[in-house]
């Protein structure tokens, strides 16, 4: 799906054609980093003292908005890690959201509502992404940028690039997204049973083949620049 929104480009900051040190925080499996460059793997969290002992040309984060409980702290650690004029670069999503209010009083938003109420106890909200371009001038970036692609539940949308990213979102839909973001959260954080929760995910799963809904989770790309001059 990042793919498709990204037009087959790994990045969107300007870093020039020849980085010399590149760091994918939080890389997960790992694709971005091996499609990017040969590379070599290191097991640390990004949220305690980086003690790279080299500055880095480019740093990269991709769907991390549930990863950090301080993501402005990490977004000042990689400004540091850079070398003067170096990129940093978060591409990330959101949960869904309607701009016709076609969500309202369905199972989709109310499945959204709980989502954000218990990852409230976790932690780590899930309502960071919005906060991205401001945190990183305030951690010193500068020519900070944000770009925003829709990602929509289903194929409702007339845009062909849209409609095939909705297809991809049934897809993981139909393969157990909404039980695997869902089980931990609503039984452990909110106190539901198996059973309620399967009644409730019928409704909201439901919802997201509903071409009358037009949810859509909105995804931003913030990238920003080490000053020169630092």
């Amino acid at each position: 799906m990042w793919s498709i929104t990204l037009d087959q480009k790994l990045h969107l900051a300007p870093i020039g054609s020849n980085p010399q040190n590149v760091l994918d925080i939080a890389t997960g499996t790992g694709i971005w980093a091996i499609d990017f460059a040969n590379l070599t793997f290191e097991l640390d969290d990004a949220e305690d003292e980086w003690l790279f002992p080299q500055k880095f040309d480019y740093i990269h984060g991709r769907t991390l908005a549930t990863c950090f409980k301080s993501p402005l702290s990490v977004f000042r650690k990689a400004f540091e890690a850079l070398a003067p004029g170096g990129w940093f670069e978060m591409q990330d999503m959101c949960l869904q959201r309607s701009d016709d209010g076609s969500m309202d009083g369905s199972s989709l938003k109310e499945w959204q509502e709980h989502v954000q109420a218990a990852t409230a106890f976790t932690g780590v909200p899930w309502t960071n992404v919005p906060h991205y371009a401001h945190w990183f001038t305030e951690a010193g970036f500068e020519s900070v940028t944000e770009v925003t692609f829709r990602w929509p539940s289903n194929q409702w949308s007339r845009n062909r690039k849209e409609k095939l990213l909705g297809a991809w979102t049934q897809a993981q839909i139909d393969n157990g997204m909404l039980e695997s973001v869902s089980t931990r959260l609503f039984m452990m954080k909110l106190g539901w049973s198996q059973q309620k929760l399967d009644e409730f995910l019928a409704k909201v799963n439901a919802d997201t083949k509903d071409p009358n809904i037009h949810a859509y989770s909105p995804v931003t790309v913030v990238y920003g620049r080490k000053p020169r001059s630092s």
